[in-house]
């Protein structure tokens, strides 16, 4: 009964809003950001459907994880128990960055979905802020950037010496510790963070209200980063390090949701990723971060037996990347080259796959200011794949800025996605490859606005229809096997606005729509049952006066498929910190405070309810900065 009243006190806020919806995103249009180009950008200058994550917002919400910040900001995360996801424009098809160094592998991250990459090991003690691009980005970033690009920008150490130490206990054992300590000169700096989180097995409500344990979903994770700055005159040369240990539980799935039975239970996932860069930037301090060269590596070894199956892996990415800019009259240019190399090398059950693949490519990025406001985008990529040869895309742009506060854009791109070498090579009892496989092929327009009506009141809205070739599916007889759909199509909508009630009380609220449909072997297009959030509503309430920052955030999710055991839920999720002094804060988290029984995704070949998400749960912590 208090969940319908809660329903229908949200669904009647948004109705009665003096805008239709908002963003649960902090931020101004004149935020500079470097996603939508490549280089330094304010936001009313891109032709994109461009959100931004901010520093303020990410140190009030005490995030102890990128998809805890994501989620808060009304970006769809897919939650499998041993990894999230995110999803844009209803797609898993997401390239996601640090720095702007790619970390999608080119494998089965999770389970039934090789597009994804667990965003979860990337570490969120040392993030400043998250940009999020939605619509392709091929053009600018390479294949995987279909649906989008999620941007994890890190902090640049500061010349100061400075320590800060966070502690954090929580409902089923949960127990984190992190510290954060950077220093330095004008001409040296440096950042290190560490943290240590576990939690035991978390609860979850099956259909029927009743709580029961899910086994084997504890947490054990470990996270190291370091940065290092050397500053020569006007360039910078950066080393970058970071390690994500996870040993966690591998319970995945239910196989019976109202007896809380988990398939293979007694696994544990043991990961160890690292991260390497090496970059020099030029002309740093005078023109940001738009000319380098940079090398990375990226690994990931994993010995995760399942169900008593052994498995492991040993992942390996090398790139190579260079890219310059400049400025002719009213053209701000940007090109550049890549050379990247993905290994897998894997033992599944005594079936070992040993392959690699090479992309080369080399795009151009113009920014050509019309005048009178206006300005257009326009770029392209050549990639050479290994298996599949070259393919070009790209990408035009149209953005008017009417004032300093409103602009409005229409965009038209291209995006391709190759097939991943576990989807062509596989060879074990339990998946077989197809080499016949064909790259997935997209188009997307794009149209839309954000302007600041006044000081109190911000709207934004865009729209966007994409159409996708020789979509990838994959299908479970006894044995997993990827094949092409005939097409695909996507169709949504994103409403937005914020409104300051005054100096203490603002109010956020939003609406997103997506519908799927898919053309199989040619028999015309049905909805996609798989959809995770066809109508998506958003509100939320901040409360920011002398001590206290109190958020509250609600999610009400409907039309979901008979794939799911209900249509629709709600969640209430809560943060509260009170500043202590200037430099100590204590926090309270409150998660799904509604106490919904609700999944996350759901398969065609698992039973409903099979990724039952966490009850009602609290976080307790404090930090401090010395």
């Amino acid at each position: 009964m208090k969940t319908r009243v809660l329903k229908s006190i949200v669904l009647s806020a948004i109705a009665m809003s003096i805008v239709p919806s908002a963003l649960a995103v902090e931020y101004q249009l004149d935020d500079i950001i470097v996603t939508g180009t490549r280089v330094k950008t304010a936001v009313q200058d891109v032709a994109a459907n461009i959100s931004v994550i901010n520093s303020e917002s990410i140190e009030k919400g005490n995030f102890g994880s990128v998809s805890q910040a994501l989620q808060a900001s009304n970006v769809d995360v897919v939650d499998h128990g041993s990894a999230a996801y995110p999803v844009l424009n209803g797609d898993t098809r997401v390239l996601v960055l640090v720095n702007g160094r790619r970390v999608n592998f080119d494998h089965l991250t999770v389970s039934g979905n090789d597009n994804a990459v667990d965003i979860n090991q990337i570490p969120m003690d040392n993030v400043d802020h998250i940009e999020i691009v939605r619509g392709p980005n091929s053009a600018l970033y390479g294949q995987k950037a279909v649906a989008g690009v999620i941007n994890i920008i890190t902090k640049d150490p500061a010349p100061e010496t400075k320590t800060s130490i966070t502690a954090e206990y929580g409902t089923w054992n949960h127990r984190r510790g992190a510290i954060a300590h950077s220093g330095g000169d004008e001409l040296n700096r440096y950042m290190i963070t560490y943290s240590k989180e576990k939690r035991g097995n978390y609860d979850y409500r099956d259909i029927n209200g009743n709580s029961h344990e899910f086994y084997d979903s504890y947490r054990d994770h470990e996270d190291m980063t370091f940065r290092y700055d050397r500053y020569f005159g006007k360039d910078r040369a950066t080393v970058d390090f970071g390690r994500s240990r996870a040993k966690d539980g591998y319970g995945i799935y239910l196989t019976n949701p109202t007896q809380g039975v988990v398939y293979g239970r007694g696994s544990t996932f043991d990961s160890t990723i690292t991260n390497i860069g090496l970059t020099y930037t030029f002309n740093q301090k005078e023109k940001g971060e738009g000319t380098f060269l940079r090398f990375t590596r990226n690994g990931d070894q994993t010995n995760s037996p399942f169900a008593g199956t052994p498995y492991e892996h040993d992942l390996r990415n090398y790139t190579f990347e260079g890219q310059k800019n400049w400025t002719l009259k009213n053209h701000d240019i940007v090109g550049g080259v890549s050379w990247e190399e993905q290994h897998l090398w894997e033992n599944n059950d005594g079936s070992t796959m040993d392959a690699k693949a090479i992309t080369k490519s080399i795009f151009a990025e113009d920014r050509w200011t019309l005048g009178d406001g206006w300005s257009m985008n326009l770029g392209g990529r050549y990639e050479h794949h290994s298996d599949y040869g070259g393919d070009w895309t790209s990408h035009i742009g149209v953005n008017k800025r009417i004032s300093e506060d409103t602009h409005v854009y229409a965009s038209w791109g291209s995006a391709v996605n190759n097939p991943t070498l576990k989807m062509r090579y596989a060879n074990t009892p339990y998946m077989k490859g197809n080499p016949d496989l064909e790259q997935e092929k997209s188009r997307t327009v794009t149209v839309g606005v954000d302007s600041k009506i006044n000081d109190t009141l911000t709207l934004s809205a865009s729209v966007y229809d994409s159409k996708l070739k020789n979509a990838l599916n994959w299908q479970w007889n006894g044995i997993t096997r990827y094949y092409n759909v005939d097409e695909e199509k996507r169709r949504g909508l994103s409403l937005g606005a914020t409104y300051k009630i005054n100096d203490a009380w603002r109010v956020r609220a939003g609406y997103d729509y997506s519908r799927i449909r898919i053309n199989a072997n040619g028999r015309g297009f049905a909805s996609d049952d798989r959809n995770t959030r066809p109508n998506g509503y958003i509100l939320g309430l901040t409360y920011s006066k002398h001590k206290w920052d109190i958020s509250n955030n609600f999610t009400y999710v409907t039309g979901r498929s008979d794939l799911y055991t209900s249509n629709n839920y709600f969640l209430w999720d809560m943060n509260i910190n009170y500043q202590w002094r200037p430099d100590t804060k204590f926090y309270i988290k409150g998660y799904n405070l509604t106490n919904e029984h609700y999944e996350s995704s759901a398969a065609t070949n698992l039973v409903r309810g099979a990724y039952a998400m966490p009850e009602r749960h609290f976080v307790f912590g404090v930090s401090h900065t010395f």
